[in-house]
């Protein structure tokens, strides 16, 4: 597990390291190294690489990485924004170093013969707005085509609250030095970040104790454990219900992805209005009319629960929420039309699954408040009702009791597609008929999920994801994790 901090709190406990001792200099150089791994294995070899070095000591981390990939057998050619005498100690240190080991300099880079970027112009210490000759240095680099690896933060990104995105770098890769700055995760944040690669620079950890953390960056829970004489009732049975006249998709998505999630067995009940258009479902997916009585039957049996896809927002659905999801004991995931305004008639043991709109419903706002006090107000509601709340989005947080909220550093912008929530719902119904917990159950779950998503969009691009095709990674990503 890694932290997110605000850039602010993170330059506050690195200066207290230094303070009691720590070397600024042995930081920098580490923070070059890590970034100059990163760079070396996607750089082509037969391109030069542009450091784009500002004047603090993101610039002399830039540098650093310089040394070190010349060392590699690249050519590195440095553009700087301001004179020597502007910049920082540090800076200026591994300036003079990157000279004699062989870097060269330029007044402004013909891009067509390079193959990277590395962003070295603005740190966690840019707020406002920026200057225009930076802006439109950062805009040539931007439209330059080439991959860029940025340092920390994307250039002209406020690290504390994601503001400044329209005009910052888009980089292909960050990588963030000792945590990931929660201005990367906020607002248009995410869409400058590229891949996101948390660096260790050197700082010990103790110092992370007197840090005020925003979020963390949690390791991937464990895929449940397989034994070999297991049957279908071990491996994990996941009871249902969803579907509409007009929306029978949506359940039949999230009961498949029940079944590639690792559930031995999956029973989906739908309303009679829906009776009609539940046909041409997988052979193995068990489907039937809604009853009372056959619905406590197979609860009984069950591990896991969903509710919610495709039901629609009639009063009848309404009515069925409020009379049968509190007498829910197994751990259930609620999703969709099962977010209603009803707020907190749930099952004892449960994930809510909403976006962006659905949790306003849920909190009974009217409009969306900034994203700082939209997450304290998930925060309160977990911490009262003991729920697990994944917010869906890019990217994804995930709250829980009495816990740091999470927050799923992947995933791919094709996912934006109607019936990807429904695939979410079952992957994680799937994980808690399995013996997970709910807070198990949805970082793994949204994990796996975005992963799928990350796979897809490699094989096929970002365009044209459809839902189906998240279940169709799926054994994929279950190998790689495995």
């Amino acid at each position: 597990m890694s932290f997110v901090l605000s850039a602010q709190e993170m330059a506050r406990i690195e200066k207290i390291a230094i303070g009691d001792g720590c070397s600024d200099e042995a930081f920098m150089q580490e923070a070059g190294r890590q970034v100059a791994a990163v760079v070396e294995k996607r750089a082509p070899k037969d391109k030069k690489i542009a450091l784009l070095i500002g004047k603090g000591n993101k610039g002399g981390d830039a540098y650093v990485a310089g040394i070190c990939l010349i060392q590699e057998g690249f050519h590195v050619d440095a553009f700087e924004l301001y004179p020597k005498k502007e910049c920082s100690r540090l800076n200026h240190l591994m300036r003079t170093r990157f000279e004699q080991r062989g870097g060269k300099f330029g007044d402004e880079p013909n891009y067509v013969e390079y193959g990277l970027i590395v962003d070295g112009y603005l740190g966690t210490g840019f707020k406002g707005t920026l200057e225009p000759f930076i802006a439109a240095k950062i805009q040539k680099a931007n439209e330059s085509g080439l991959p860029i690896v940025a340092i920390d933060i994307p250039s002209g990104l406020n690290g504390n609250n994601g503001e400044g995105s329209e005009s910052a770098i888009r980089a292909a890769a960050t990588v963030t030095l000792g945590c990931a700055k929660s201005g990367l995760f906020l607002r248009n944040g995410w869409n400058c970040v590229g891949e996101l690669i948390v660096a260790d620079f050197g700082l010990p950890a103790k110092y992370l104790k007197e840090a005020k953390l925003f979020a963390q960056i949690p390791k991937l829970p464990k895929l449940p454990r397989l034994v070999r004489n297991r049957h279908k009732y071990q491996a994990g049975y996941v009871v249902g219900y969803g579907g509409s006249l007009a929306l029978s998709g949506a359940p039949k998505l999230a009961g498949l992805a029940a079944l590639r999630a690792g559930a031995g067995m999956m029973r989906l009940f739908y309303p009679k209005e829906a009776k009609e258009e539940m046909h041409n479902l997988p052979l193995e997916l068990i489907h039937c009319e809604w009853t009372q009585k056959l619905w406590q039957e197979e609860l009984k049996r069950a591990k896991g629960v969903f509710v919610g896809p495709g039901l629609g927002r009639k009063p009848a659905v309404d009515r069925w929420l409020k009379k049968h999801l509190p007498n829910i004991e197994q751990p259930s995931v609620l999703d969709a039309d099962a977010l209603t305004s009803q707020t907190e008639i749930w099952p004892a043991r449960v994930v809510l699954t909403p976006h962006r709109g659905e949790v306003l419903r849920i909190l009974k706002l009217k409009k969306a408040p900034p994203d700082e006090e939209l997450f304290d107000l998930c925060q309160e509601l977990c911490d009262r009702t003991g729920a697990v709340l994944v917010l869906k989005g890019g990217p994804t947080f995930i709250f829980g009791p009495e816990t740091l909220p999470a927050v799923v550093a992947h995933g791919d912008p094709g996912m934006a597609t109607a019936g990807a929530g429904d695939v979410l719902t079952g992957i994680i119904a799937a994980f808690l008929a399995q013996g997970l917990t709910c807070w198990e159950a949805a970082v793994l779950g949204v994990t796996v999920h975005a992963l799928a998503g990350e796979q897809v969009a490699k094989a096929r691009t970002s365009y044209g994801i459809i839902a189906s095709d998240l279940i169709e990674y799926l054994p994929k990503v279950f190998k790689e994790l495995s």
